[in-house]
């Protein structure tokens, strides 16, 4: 009786080994700013996963005019906040069409201790806005 009460526990133990792993999992977030002027206005969506301390950046999609296919720049920035230091951890500068997707590369990286942001700036030669995001 003992031995079968001992062999219980100890796959009880087990089993709740196995169930804590999955809460180590990444979390996907997607978040989207916003801006207009005038007749003009853009529209940024971020998306990063969350793990081991850092929010890891994923890709991103933007659209802009006020009609499809307006032709255009955006200046894509990511940066965060460590205590008075600001660090700029990836920018991209790229001539748009309306919408453009975006795959970043790997290794761009916001500690989550962090105070995150990524900001767009549209501009179509004659207006220009800013969408930003805040990385948490």
């Amino acid at each position: 009786m003992k031995t079968a009460i001992r062999a219980a526990l100890a796959a009880l133990v087990a089993g709740v080994t196995v169930l804590a792993a999955p809460a180590q999992a990444a979390t996907t977030t997607q978040k989207t700013g916003v801006c207009s002027t005038g007749g003009f206005g853009g529209s940024f969506t971020l998306r990063y996963e969350t793990s081991g301390g850092y929010h890891h950046m994923l890709g991103a999609t933007t659209s802009s005019g006020p009609y499809i296919g307006d032709a255009g720049n955006l200046l894509l920035r990511i940066f965060y906040r460590d205590g008075f230091t600001t660090h700029t951890i990836y920018t991209r500068s790229i001539p748009t069409s309306g919408s453009t997707s975006l795959t970043l590369p790997s290794g761009i990286n916001v500690p989550v201790t962090a105070v995150g942001n990524a900001s767009t700036t549209f501009d179509n030669g004659t207006e220009s806005c800013v969408a930003t995001v805040s990385i948490t």
